[in-house]
């Protein structure tokens, strides 16, 4: 199946014994002070590493656009991590590791811009040690890039294949502003002998939601994308046709996806993933609503202070007291829940948290909390006969964020954060609609007024952390979708736009936005954050080293010149596409 040669699925053995890795699963390993440990999950949702700018008809999985992985982002940290996995592995394939002795990561635009706020820098060192984000237990990520730190060592390769080189992650990870031409978020990745001759250099891309291109896939035009062995049975290229097809068969649009989603697997496993992506999430919230974690600063020099648990605790105090004098439940009851929920999501991702990225780890708050709220407070007062699962919410979900993945973008560095927190609003509408029996167009009526009222939303950072704004904004972002749903059941929903020219205008807003919006921390609130730092040079100073901004090259001397932009290539991608959908008619 094209785009998952770069993952092999998790690691069911032991590992070499020259490595740090430990595996949860086997009785055999142990994890040891500076060991990175290992969960056992199904290889198929970890989700693939690959992408393709354009792919038509729709052929991306539930599984590729919902991924197991870590905070705090998609695109700058489960990314950059499978890019340097995937470099590793090719090293160890192409039987370069005994030659190796030097390995340069070369981190560019937005990557460089706000990678140490995104913890960019660590995910290369844990994908270039072979690690993948869905596995890895994030409670011994920090004791293992301390042991590199102090050691000044690190184990290159990929499963039971590793060379022990000399590794300094200030030294070998750089940054660099300039962006490459194809796409804002990109790095180089060169490995060097012991005379400094470059044995394997590959230009990597990281185009949003964790999906990985090499510069030699991007500029191939995706020839491949619409390949029979990509496509589905019920094959649709956008929501419109979508909604005719469920017409047609007089089923709902979760129905029309798992038929899909069935022809590459097993029922079964479609069942065992779809249940363990939910686990997940569940686990995610529970994590974040700890009573313990009250209080507690979250990394880095901004000084926030988690929310959630205690938020929480009054909420339930609140619930018990009313229900103990039988009083009525507070105004906006909604709204306490949701924030709850969303909140322990984000706080979770500050903190580099094992969860489900959906579509984007800087928006993976809004569907696990709406989804959340549906199963702990909605599905109760429900009839037992018009109960949903889970399954049906996920897959209406993520038809959505296909479809904003293909169509337009799930990229804050290339579309803002519409494109993020955006996108998940309009998941999550579209599935708490379909789980309160709604039809295909109400659904999708849902994700389009979700979407319709997050245009414009800008992706600033501030300090490359994705805290300020993006924790609330994920919470905004939950509480929108079930007004939208609502608006929409009342029938007071008036978009004038369906879904797909909803996602035109995404698309062509993106591409118009300053690029100091697009999650570069250059502009909007993080600017003026930065600004303000000004009067407590004290503090600025240490914000400054803490962040690593000192780190960041301008103006490079190797300057990677191509013939094409990631613009042009859009525009010859979609001449391609008109061009053999044209002849294919005749």
């Amino acid at each position: 199946m094209a785009g998952y040669d770069i993952e092999d699925g998790a690691l069911k053995s032991c590992q070499s014994k020259d490595s740090v890795f430990s595996n949860r699963s086997c009785s055999h390993c142990s994890v040891s002070g500076s060991g990175v440990a290992l969960f056992d999950t199904p290889g198929f949702v970890q989700g693939a590493q690959r992408s393709s700018p354009f792919i038509d008809p729709i052929g991306t999985s539930v599984f590729e656009l919902l991924k197991i992985g870590i905070g705090p982002s998609s695109s700058h940290t489960v990314g950059p991590m499978l890019a340097c996995r995937n470099f590793a592995k090719r090293l160890a394939k192409q039987n370069l590791l005994s030659e190796l002795s030097t390995i340069l990561v070369e981190l560019r635009g937005s990557l460089a811009l706000t990678g140490i706020g995104h913890g960019t820098n660590k995910a290369c060192v844990l994908g270039l040690h072979g690690v993948a984000p869905a596995e890895v237990d994030p409670a011994t990520i920090e004791p293992f890039l301390l042991d590199v730190k102090e050691r000044g060592k690190l184990l290159v390769g990929f499963k039971s294949d590793f060379k022990e080189i000399t590794f300094s992650e200030e030294d070998d990870i750089l940054l660099v502003a300039e962006e490459l031409p194809l796409h804002p978020n990109a790095m180089i990745c060169r490995a060097l002998s012991a005379d400094y001759s470059c044995l394997l250099e590959v230009r990597y891309y990281s185009t949003g939601g964790g999906f990985i291109l090499s510069e030699e896939e991007m500029l191939a035009a995706g020839q491949s994308a619409g390949s029979a062995s990509r496509s589905f049975p019920i094959a649709f290229r956008s929501m419109a046709e979508l909604l005719s097809i469920c017409e047609e068969r007089n089923v709902d649009i979760a129905s029309v996806v798992r038929t899909n989603e069935e022809a590459r697997r097993s029922p079964e496993e479609v069942s065992l993933g779809l249940g363990e992506l939910w686990a997940v999430m569940e686990q995610c919230i529970q994590r974040g609503l700890e009573p313990s974690k009250a209080n507690a600063l979250l990394p880095g020099p901004l000084q926030i202070h988690r929310q959630a648990p205690q938020l929480y605790a009054t909420a339930l105090e609140e619930q018990r007291r009313c229900e103990a004098q039988d009083l009525r439940q507070p105004v906006m009851d909604e709204l306490r829940w949701l924030n709850c929920y969303a909140l322990a999501v984000m706080e979770e991702n500050a903190c580099m948290g094992r969860l489900v990225t959906a579509p984007t780890n800087g928006a993976a708050g809004v569907v696990p909390a709406v989804l959340a709220y549906y199963m702990r407070h909605l599905r109760p007062t429900q009839p037992e006969s018009e109960q949903k699962d889970p399954a049906t919410f996920l897959l209406t979900a993520a038809t959505v964020g296909v479809l904003a993945k293909e169509h337009a973008c799930i990229s804050g560095a290339a579309g803002g954060c519409q494109a993020e927190v955006g996108t998940a609003t309009a998941m999550a509408a579209a599935g708490l609609m379909a789980v309160l029996n709604g039809t295909p167009r109400q659904v999708a009526a849902a994700a389009t007024s979700a979407l319709e009222h997050s245009l414009g939303m800008t992706c600033d950072p501030v300090l490359g952390l994705v805290q300020a704004p993006c924790i609330e904004r994920n919470s905004m972002g939950a509480t929108k979708a079930v007004n939208a749903v609502a608006l929409v059941r009342s029938g007071a929903s008036q978009s004038l736009l369906d879904l797909d020219g909803v996602l035109r205008v995404m698309k062509e807003t993106g591409s118009a936005m300053d690029k100091r919006y697009r999650e570069t921390a250059l502009g909007g609130l993080a600017a003026d954050y930065e600004r303000s730092l000004q009067e407590t040079p004290q503090l600025q100073e240490v914000v400054t080293s803490s962040m690593g901004f000192q780190r960041i090259q301008h103006g490079t001397k190797k300057q990677l010149k191509r013939q094409v932009t990631y613009e042009d290539l859009e525009q010859r991608l979609v001449f391609q596409r008109m061009e053999s959908q044209a002849v294919s008619k005749c």
